[in-house]
């Protein structure tokens, strides 16, 4: 689980299978976002889906990071 500390609106929790890139955010246990790898990419292409109010610029950031430290090299 990654955890993300947003001082303006709350903290966000990472949870889902993060190697198979398929997981959620969660803020105070309401979910804000999902994310899923589109498959048969020539490149890393990933389905993002962002609630409505949300920071849409701090949630893909954290999909970056998370990708990241997801692999090995």
């Amino acid at each position: 689980m990654f955890d993300v500390e947003d001082a303006a609106a709350g903290d966000l929790d990472a949870k889902g299978d993060y190697f198979d890139h398929e997981y959620q955010f969660t803020r105070d246990g309401r979910p804000v976002a999902s994310v899923s790898k589109k498959l048969f990419s020539f490149t890393d292409s990933y389905g993002v889906e962002i609630a409505e109010g949300e920071d849409d610029v701090l949630i893909l950031a954290c999909v970056i990071v998370i990708d990241l430290c997801s692999h090995d090299d």
